[in-house]
């Protein structure tokens, strides 16, 4: 992995609406959406993470609470051409980091069929069978932390 960084940015930030075009490449596209059709008004009270690598945003997530000290991570992308180089193992660990650092008990997703040995491999545990979600089978995953 080059020189990136990961740091964690607000909607206010230029880097949020890199972090936009990227999920939309990355989670949209493939599927005939378009992440101007997402309704993004939630994410203003969202946890965002990024990582920069030169001036682009090659990966993000970011984490919403849904119940006190539980968090939701969604929208977890990296750009093709940095696809296998660890960076989304490297931006969840910061995410968790963030999490334990703020008394998170515990982070759950909505995990896609070609993410799942990603998110056992990181310590995520199924919860549910599997359901269809834009069109992909998933299931929900989640990792407690003292």
């Amino acid at each position: 992995m080059e020189n990136m960084l990961i740091k964690r940015i607000s909607t206010n930030n230029p880097e949020y609406t890199l972090s936009l075009s990227l999920r939309d490449l990355v989670l949209r596209k493939p599927l005939g959406l378009d992440i101007k059709q997402d309704n993004l008004s939630q994410e203003e009270k969202a946890i965002h993470f990024v990582v920069i690598s030169g001036n682009k945003v090659v990966g993000t997530l970011f984490l919403i609470e849904t119940d006190r000290n539980s968090y939701q991570m969604k929208q977890v992308a990296v750009h093709p051409d940095y696809q296998g180089q660890s960076v989304g193992t490297k931006l969840v660990l910061f995410a968790e980091k963030w999490a334990q650092d703020n008394e998170v008990q515990k982070i759950w997703l909505h995990a896609r069929i070609n993410a799942w040995s990603f998110y056992q491999k990181l310590g995520f545990i199924f919860t549910s069978d599997e359901y269809k979600q834009v069109g992909i089978v998933h299931k929900t995953m989640e990792k407690h932390y003292l």
